[in-house]
C-alpha cells in the first residue's frame, strides 16, 4: 500500500453500549464495540457460510482485477496490485452494489445471497482503515463482526487476494496516536520521521515530517482520519509528539531551506520551533480550532501546497548542475505541450503507468528479437545435423 493511502471521510456515527454514549467514530475507524444486534445478525447470516462468503468476495475481486490493472498497471514504481489496497477496496465496494448472482459460480452465489440477507436484516458494511497487526496500514471492510480484506496481496503479492476473519481475531485496530502511526510508518514505508518544529502554525494538525529513503521530504498526516484523530482530543495527540526533543539541526535546515521565501511562517531554530509549535497547540485549542468544521479543508490545501514546494526543491537538489539552463520538462499530447510540474497527481500517475508499460514492451521486444535469433541458429544447426538426401526437397520450418 503507498501510502500515503488513507480513505476519504465518511459521516461520523455514534455508538451506544449498555446505555452509555461513546465518543464519535473517526472517519473509517475500525469499530471494536458492536451493538449486540449486529453480532447476532453476523452469527445468524454470515458465520455459517464463511467459506462461501470468502469465495464470493474473491469472485468480485477477480472480476475487477483486469480493469484495475489496466487503469493503473504501476503505482509508485510497483506493479499492480502492490500499493493499491485503497483503489481495490473502493472498486469492490462500488461493485458490490451491482454484482449479479447469475455472473457468479454456485458457491460464490451462495455467499452473495447470505451477504444480501445480512444487509436486508439490518447488518452493515463499512470501509475501514487502521493498524493491521502492528505492521501495516490497511484498508479493509467491517462486515458486522467480520474483518473482510479484499486487497490482502497488495504488500506481499503471493498472499491470498481475500481474507475473511472474525474481527476479534484479525488484530486490526484503530490508529490512536501519532506515536503508533510513526512506529508503523517507520517500518512499513522505511521513512525517517521527525516532529514538525519547522512550521509551528501547522504543527497541531500536522505534527510529523517524513523523509523517504530517496531523500524526498513530506509534511504528512493531512488526511481526514489523522486530522480527525488529533482534533477529536483538542490537538493533544499532536502535542505529545511535538513535545519530544527538537528536530535535528541538519534536517531542520534542509526543510527550512526548501521552504524559504515561500510565504510560510518558519521557526528560526529547532528549539524555537518546538516551543512555538507547543504554544500553537495551546492557542488553537483556546480558539477552539479543533471544533471549526471548515479548518480541515484549509489544512489539507495548505499541506498540499507545502508538499509541492518540497517536491520541487528535492527535484532541483537532485539534478546535477549544468552550465546551461535546463528547460522545464514537458510532454506533448495531441500536438499540445504540457509542463510536467503542472500536471495533477492523477495525470502524473497515468503518465507513470504509460512509461512503465513502454518499458515492459521494450523488454518484450528485446526478448522477441533474442528468441528469433536463437531460433534461426537452431534451424541452421538442425539443417547441418540432418543426413544429405540426394534430390530431396528443401527443409521448411514454419
Amino acid at each position: 500500500m503507498n501510502p500515503f493511502d488513507s480513505p476519504t471521510a465518511t459521516p461520523r456515527t455514534s455508538l451506544k453500549l449498555s446505555g452509555w454514549r461513546l465518543r464519535p467514530l473517526l472517519p473509517n475507524e475500525p469499530c471494536l464495540h458492536l451493538a449486540a444486534a449486529e453480532r447476532t445478525l453476523t452469527e445468524r447470516y454470515l458465520l455459517p457460510v464463511l467459506s462461501e462468503l470468502e469465495v464470493f468476495f474473491l469472485a468480485v475481486r477477480r472480476q475487477l482485477d483486469p480493469e484495475l490493472e489496466r487503469l493503473q498497471p504501476v503505482k509508485l514504481g510497483k506493479p499492480y496490485p502492490l500499493g493499491q489496497c485503497l483503489e481495490i477496496a473502493q472498486a469492490v465496494e462500488k461493485r458490490l452494489r451491482t454484482v449479479a448472482e447469475a455472473a457468479l459460480p454456485a458457491e460464490a452465489a451462495q455467499g452473495l445471497r447470505a451477504f444480501k440477507a445480512f444487509l436486508r436484516a439490518g447488518g452493515s458494511l463499512r470501509q475501514v482503515w487502521g493498524d493491521l497487526r502492528g505492521q501495516y496500514f490497511q484498508n479493509a471492510f467491517q462486515l458486522g463482526s467480520l474483518y473482510v480484506d479484499v486487497s490482502n496481496d497488495t504488500v506481499v503479492p503471493t498472499k491470498p487476494k481475500v481474507e475473511v476473519l472474525p474481527f476479534a481475531v484479525a488484530n486490526f485496530i484503530p490508529i490512536r496516536s501519532f506515536t503508533q502511526f510513526r512506529q508503523i510508518a517507520t517500518s512499513y514505508w522505511q521513512d525517517e520521521i521527525y516532529p514538525n518544529h519547522v512550521l509551528p502554525e501547522l504543527a497541531p494538525h500536522c505534527p510529523l515530517i517524513h523523509v523517504s529513503n530517496n531523500g524526498s521530504i513530506r509534511l504528512h498526516d493531512a488526511t481526514q482520519y489523522m486530522l480527525a484523530m488529533t482534533r477529536s482530543d483538542a490537538f493533544r495527540p499532536g502535542e505529545a509528539v511535538l513535545r519530544e526533543a527538537p528536530m535535528p539541526q541538519a534536517m531542520f535546515e534542509r526543510v527550512r531551506n526548501a521552504l524559504q521565501d515561500a510565504g510560510w511562517g518558519l521557526a528560526a531554530t529547532p528549539e524555537q520551533g518546538r516551543q512555538q509549535a507547543l504554544q500553537q497547540c495551546r492557542t488553537q485549542r483556546a480558539k477552539r480550532w479543533h471544533q471549526d468544521a471548515a479548518r480541515p479543508a484549509k489544512i489539507i490545501h495548505e499541506a498540499r501546497r507545502i508538499n509541492q514546494q518540497l517536491a520541487r526543491w528535492h527535484q532541483a537538489a537532485s539534478t546535477p548542475p549544468s552550465d546551461q539552463e535546463t528547460p522545464m520538462p514537458t510532454i506533448k499530447i495531441d500536438n499540445i505541450e504540457y509542463d510536467l510540474d503542472t500536471l495533477s497527481d492523477d495525470a502524473k500517475a497515468q503518465l507513470q503507468s504509460i512509461q512503465f508499460v513502454d518499458q515492459e514492451l521494450a523488454k518484450l521486444q528485446m526478448q522477441v528479437a533474442a528468441m528469433q535469433t536463437a531460433r534461426n541458429a537452431y534451424v541452421n544447426a538442425l539443417k547441418a545435423a540432418l543426413p544429405v538426401v540426394p534430390g530431396g526437397d528443401t527443409i521448411k520450418l514454419s
